[in-house]
């Protein structure tokens, strides 16, 4: 809201979290440097990750957030199934089968008593299905590349996906017109307190960045995604108990039956000790 321009505010979180790592490593805290033979395995991941910003602001297009939220919670359960086929992990026991069914019935219940699951027409299919899958994929593949692209220091994996994810921001940013409209907007829609809110967005984003690759490489990769979903919902819950003054019992159960169900989860161990090569 205070700087209307989210390829840009992209660009200040990569670039303050790119030079942050490497202020850091120089002075004296251990840090990985870039090598190219490590940059291909990430620069898969990166390619995905945009794909699904660009996927994802396309479905927005054609169907509504809601409908977004009901996609997402059903990405734990594809996640599973991924890890079971192609990654010698256990498919979840009835319990946790059960949690995520719960999670996903308690989505479709908050879209069907609050909100208007919407898509229009086949357009909305096509990019929908296209940001889940890229989504799922990413899920999973962030798991393999940490299993099988070793990396002194979690900063790795911050690094590379940050620096990397510069280019095609750049791209989906001349693409969906950012830039074309940060040339032809007036400056007093740049609110006064603009710079708080960004430069505050780069420190979390530091954060996020740095916790998220911790945690994807102490849990599984349906585990990591359970936590995207449960983070989505809960701060849905936020928005819907302090914000929206239209907002019903029945939705609020509903989010609150999605937590609860998410609590119950319990990641499966490995069929087999081995990697799985990229």
């Amino acid at each position: 809201m205070s700087y209307p321009i989210p390829a840009i505010v992209n660009l200040y979180q990569l670039a303050t979290c790119s030079i942050f790592v490497f202020v850091i490593g120089f002075l004296g805290i251990k840090t990985d440097r870039l090598q190219m033979d490590k940059m291909k395995p990430y620069a898969l991941y990166v390619c995905a990750f945009a794909a699904g910003i660009y996927s994802n602001m396309r479905a927005l297009s054609v169907s509504n957030v809601e409908t977004i939220i009901v996609f997402r919670a059903c990405t734990p359960m594809c996640v599973a199934s991924i890890e079971y086929l192609f990654m010698n992990r256990e498919f979840p026991s009835a319990k946790s089968t059960g949690s995520l069914v719960v999670v996903m019935m308690g989505a479709a219940a908050y879209v069907s008593v609050d909100a208007e699951f919407k898509m229009g027409g086949m357009s909305a299919y096509f990019w929908v299905f296209a940001w889940y899958f890229l989504l799922c994929f990413q899920m999973t593949y962030g798991k393999v590349l940490l299993q099988n692209v070793k990396l002194p220091t979690v900063w790795g994996p911050v690094l590379y996906t940050n620096i990397l994810s510069i280019p095609p921001t750049l791209i989906l940013g001349a693409v969906l017109g950012d830039f074309q409209n940060y040339q032809a907007m007036d400056p007093e829609e740049i609110k006064p307190d603009a710079w708080l809110w960004v430069g505050l967005s780069c420190v979390f984003g530091i954060a996020i960045g740095y916790s998220g690759w911790a945690a994807r490489d102490m849990i599984s990769a349906t585990s990591y995604t359970l936590v995207g979903v449960v983070n989505k919902l809960l701060s849905v819950t936020v928005s819907v108990l302090f914000i929206n003054p239209n907002a019903t019992p029945a939705s609020i159960g509903a989010l609150l039956i999605c937590l609860l169900g998410s609590t119950q989860y319990s990641q499966p161990p490995y069929r087999e000790d081995k990697k799985i090569p990229l």
